[in-house]
């Protein structure tokens, strides 16, 4: 019975992860990465902290991944940037002299840290 359970869990996780994404859930995703973005651009612009673009997509996964969903298929590329760097102006606007350095810093750290500190 168990080895049923299993197998049925397993099936049906995957075929929701196979399923597209809805608008709803690809605007959903696009806002949650570009904040992350928008961070993330603050670190290398203002706190000499670089950030390897390559890098972010497979953050991104990460990230989608750990808010529940189960892909980030699908979403626009352009419109996440877009919005990141609508973002990155807020921030900058509110703290233009690298205040929020270390607090994205520890943010970073705190999510992801398996990330080996560039500035070690």
């Amino acid at each position: 019975m168990n080895k049923l359970i299993l197998a049925l869990a397993f099936l049906s996780s995957s075929v929701f992860a196979t399923q597209p994404l809805s608008d709803t859930h690809k605007g959903e995703i696009e806002l949650l990465l570009a904040e992350a973005a928008s961070k993330l651009i603050y670190l290398n612009n203002d706190c000499s902290k670089p950030v390897d673009p390559e890098k972010f997509k497979e953050l991104a996964k990460i990230k989608a991944f750990s808010e529940g969903y189960m892909t980030i298929e699908g979403i626009s590329w352009e419109n996440t940037k877009r919005k990141a760097n609508k973002m990155y102006g807020g921030l900058k606007i509110e703290a233009p002299l690298g205040e929020f350095c270390s607090e994205f810093r520890e943010d970073i750290r705190g999510h992801y840290r398996f990330l080996k500190d560039t500035n070690s």
